[in-house]
């Protein structure tokens, strides 16, 4: 167990008897609240096959009603407490997390438990959870936006990858699952070894595992499923596809391609390389060019997923029709300079200063901070990261900033996916 802290800056930690991990940060100065996550093992990365969209479904129901409480119950008891229940799904992982006042940090704690541990999983909230699964399905094949990012996915990695999909399976697999099936993921998958109870609380470390060693007991299974078997993802970027969605106003333009998981040693570098590329809103090389200066883009941006098991990068745009293909090259030169050219010092320092200024910002909320503290844990970070963060930015210069550029966000094995009203895409011109 490691020693009690009072800053938000530092995540202290403890793995109990049944392998879960708890991480405790404090929360920040004069803060009267708390939030907890618990994180396990339940991304859609485990769907099995022929049961796409099984973790979406399990993952959107267990808040619906667990322990004794129905639908109607705990929508009440989260509004008697001033409390939040939010979860997310990705595909290696789900995330749920409570937010309250601190003077509901037990009964908050015992709601969560009965979320992971007991959440009824009835055939009435079933079949209505369903319908929104089968909705979202709908409008993520009908809206260019979503329409792109899917098929992006799809083109980066091969069949069987736990990346290749967004977790919301098919109409066809989702209307075969059953509540049996449910609830052998549920057991199977919300585990406690390999799984994280993250909180932010003015309590310590030493009182929230025991707070939390009485609660989170009785997982059905002990070890942590393994994960999925991962193709290989190919050498070189497929010719660019372009998805003709007649009658829609926008074009989305996607150019991304596989990248590294979050542990390797270079993720500073290619932090800033994205945020100087498209990750920092008005700042960024993409905004700047492609939306202020050329007027050819509603929005312009990019991103960088790093994971445990690998990750991506993505640049996107929307744009009318007519400039979708000076849009597109413009996107492609802006991705191509960055892995070719070192970034000046002067816009190195702005872009950094402002992901460095960004910190301070985020742990002004017990929310903000426990976001910061979630990362630190579920990728096994040093309990210092958040103390040393700004120093490994400061020591990426800009060679070290170009060299993370190409390998992390490598132009040469880009795809490029636009969906919307278009014609033709121009040829790519593969790095020599």
């Amino acid at each position: 167990m490691t020693r009690e802290s009072s800053d938000p800056l530092r995540v202290g930690r403890a793995v109990l008897a049944s392998g879960l991990t708890v991480a405790r940060q404090a929360v920040p100065d004069a803060a009267r609240s708390f939030a907890a996550s618990y994180i396990g093992p339940a991304g859609w990365a485990y769907d099995p096959d022929g049961a796409e969209g099984l973790a979406r479904l399990v993952a959107d129901l267990a808040p619906s009603a667990a322990g004794r409480r129905d639908r109607v119950a705990l929508a009440r008891a989260l509004d008697e407490l001033g409390a939040t229940l939010t979860h997310r799904l990705a595909p290696e992982s789900v995330e749920y997390s409570v937010h309250g006042p601190a003077d509901t940090f037990e009964p908050l704690l015992d709601l969560l438990a009965d979320v992971v541990l007991r959440p009824r999983l009835a055939t009435e909230d079933l079949e209505r959870v369903r319908r929104q699964l089968f909705e979202r399905q709908l409008r993520e094949a009908a809206q260019p936006e979503s329409r792109a990012d899917r098929e992006v996915l799809r083109t980066i990695f091969p069949p069987g990858h736990p990346y290749r999909a967004t977790g919301l399976g098919t109409r066809s697999a989702v209307a075969r699952l059953t509540r049996p099936q449910l609830a052998r993921f549920r057991a199977g998958h919300f585990t406690a070894a390999g799984a994280y109870l993250v909180v932010t609380s003015g309590r310590s470390l030493t009182e929230v595992v025991r707070a939390i060693r009485g609660r989170f007991t009785g997982f059905d299974r002990e070890p942590a499923p393994a994960g999925p078997a991962i193709p290989a993802v190919r050498a070189g970027g497929p010719a660019p596809r372009d998805i003709r969605m007649p009658g829609r106003a926008q074009v989305e333009i996607r150019i991304g391609g596989a990248s590294r998981p979050r542990s390797d040693p270079d993720y500073p570098a290619a932090f800033l390389a994205n945020e100087v590329l498209g990750g920092r809103p008005l700042l960024s090389r993409l905004f700047q060019r492609v939306r202020e200066v050329h007027g050819l883009a509603y929005h312009a941006s990019s991103g960088l997923e790093p994971m445990r098991w690998g990750g991506y990068w993505q640049a996107q745009a929307g744009t009318g029709p007519e400039r979708a293909d000076r849009a597109t090259a413009l996107i492609r030169r802006e991705i191509a300079r960055l892995a070719r050219e070192p970034v000046g010092t002067g816009e190195l320092t702005t872009i950094r200063d402002s992901a460095v200024g960004e910190m301070p910002l985020a742990l002004e909320t017990t929310l903000g901070a426990h976001e910061l503290a979630a990362d630190v844990a579920y990728h096994d970070l040093p309990d210092d990261w958040l103390v040393n963060w700004p120093r490994a930015l400061a020591a990426v210069g800009p060679e070290q900033l170009r060299r993370a550029a190409r390998t992390w966000m490598d132009p040469g094995t880009a795809v490029v996916v636009r969906a919307g009203p278009l014609g033709p895409v121009a040829p790519v011109h593969r790095r020599q």
